[in-house]
């Protein structure tokens, strides 16, 4: 029986992983030479990857040395040779929301919070950047160690809101401006998000940032690689297997082909310019191992993962003005690729209705887009693998039907599977006309012929059925048959 208690469902901090005992992935090797960095430090990530485990191993290696690493790669390579020092730790994902108070005041709350346990805290400013000043202005023989976790998500979360945008956009300018002044007082600084933002000091004050988001050296800092899936969680492939063939009452699943369904589902991942790491989203793996009788699900899109502002907002502001319904039906495909560069998917944005800023750009930095193949100097990016299509094709039907993929299930999934089992195919034929009706009278006069084969195949895909289309037999029809996921449905469509 495999132990449930160790695997990191929602744990962040390193100090939990050594205090109960849970699976930490070594990764200390690259932590190490990231600390070595003098010049401040920015990583790009989506989300539930890993980063705020990754700002928290940092805070443990400065706050305290090595005691919690023994037998990780930092003690046993002898990598680490440098002191201790005091740490400001900040997650601007917790003060990302709106309350009674205003973001500055929530963000000194937090200051405060972050600067409790050092010497000669001071009540006197009133706000953020006026507290910062005093603290360090105070702590003339002290140096720091800054990490900042999720810094954008203050900004994302209000992008529809012009006035409350621009204000915290000032905040968080003055703030980092603050910071460079006092650059001389940090030996360390670690900044993650996910979206570059214009004029708020980050990336013009810092002019010697490192941006690592694209580094082959740093392409698996967070994420599982292939070596690490099967060197952690050997166990729990084996016995996904055998609760997979109990349930289904087979025994076709080995552990050879959960590796492969693993993989179909949740690996694909690569961030770096050469393509050369491919990681697994760790939050999917977990949640697999936690309930593997329940088979390859979407826990990206269940967990409310798959949905980030940025992606949703900009899409509420763009749809059919920048990015028409049928570009989104093509996004859906696994095969399609888009040519582009660095600077294409890490460009600045100054707000939601910033015309320059691309769509695949945000698919890219939201998780849903990713580097499939390089052709220095450019990038092919696409959907990573089927978690991420079907988590997208949730979205695009939203746009489409108004619908969302809970609602589009309970109103067809019954019907349609009714249908299949008995045979009935005027009965298939009568709930297609009804999900065709569901579509604006825009995208039914601007969808070709395969866009709507292609929105039928992904509504199928939501429903529960792999789908194929144009797949030729030797008799020239479709056909249908069980498969390890299931019922598949084949459609050849004619031209």
């Amino acid at each position: 029986m495999i132990d449930y208690s160790k695997l990191p469902l929602s744990i962040t901090a390193f100090s939990e992983f050594c205090e109960r005992n849970k699976i930490y992935i070594d990764k200390t090797d690259l932590v190490a030479k990231l600390a070595q960095f003098d010049a401040p430090i920015f990583l790009s990530r989506p989300r539930r990857f890993g980063k705020s485990t990754l700002v928290s191993t940092f805070h443990e290696l400065f706050s305290n040395g090595l005691d919690k690493f023994q037998g990780l790669k930092i003690v046993t390579e002898n990598l680490w040779k440098d002191t201790t020092y005091k740490v400001i730790h900040l997650d601007f994902s917790i003060i990302k929301e709106r309350g009674e108070r205003s973001f500055d005041q929530s963000l000194l709350t937090q200051l405060k919070i972050a600067c409790k346990d050092l010497p000669e805290d001071t009540d006197l400013a009133d706000s953020s950047n006026t507290y910062l000043q005093f603290f360090l202005t105070q702590q003339s023989d002290t140096k720091f160690v800054l990490l900042i976790d999720e810094y954008d998500a203050p900004l994302t979360a209000v992008m529809g809101d012009k006035e409350e945008f621009e204000s915290r956009r000032r905040v968080l300018s003055n703030f980092f401006s603050t910071i460079k002044a006092y650059s001389g007082k940090f030996r360390f600084i670690f900044i993650t998000g996910v979206t570059r933002y214009s004029n708020t000091s980050i990336f013009s004050a810092f002019n010697n940032i490192e941006d690592i988001s694209f580094n082959p050296d740093y392409g698996a800092i967070v994420g599982y690689t292939q070596a690490e899936l099967e060197n952690y969680f050997k166990d729990y492939i084996e016995y996904a297997a055998n609760a997979l063939n109990k349930k289904e009452k087979t025994d076709k699943y080995t552990y050879e082909l959960i590796l492969e369904e693993l993989k179909n589902n949740y690996d694909g991942y690569s961030f770096d310019e050469e393509c050369e790491w491919h990681v697994y989203n760790p939050w999917s793996i977990l949640n697999f191992f936690k309930n593997a009788q329940r088979g390859f699900k979407p826990y990206w899109l269940e967990t409310g993962g798959a949905k980030p502002s940025l992606l949703v907002n900009y899409l509420n502001t763009f749809i059919d003005k920048k990015v028409k319904k049928t570009e989104l039906v093509d996004y859906l495909n696994l095969e399609f690729i888009k040519r582009t560069n660095i600077a294409a998917l890490s460009p600045t944005i100054t707000s939601i209705e910033d015309e320059n800023f691309p769509f695949f750009a945000i698919l890219y930095q939201a998780g849903y887009f990713t580097i499939k193949d390089t052709d220095a100097p450019d990038l092919m990016v696409g959907i990573p693998n089927l978690e991420v299509k079907e988590a997208f094709a949730d979205i695009v039907l939203e746009k489409l039907m108004n619908k969302d993929g809970t609602a589009l299930r309970e109103s067809y999934k019954q019907a349609i599977k009714g249908a299949l089992n008995s045979k009935d195919f005027t009965a298939l034929k009568d709930e297609f006309n009804k999900i065709l009706n569901e579509f604006s009278y825009e995208s039914v006069i601007s969808f070709k012929e395969y866009a709507f084969r292609d929105v039928y195949k992904v509504i199928l895909q939501l429903l529960g059925y792999n789908t194929y289309t144009e797949y030729q037999t030797a008799l020239g029809t479709c056909k249908s048959q069980r498969t390890n996921q299931g019922k598949e449905i084949r459609f050849k469509t004619y031209r």
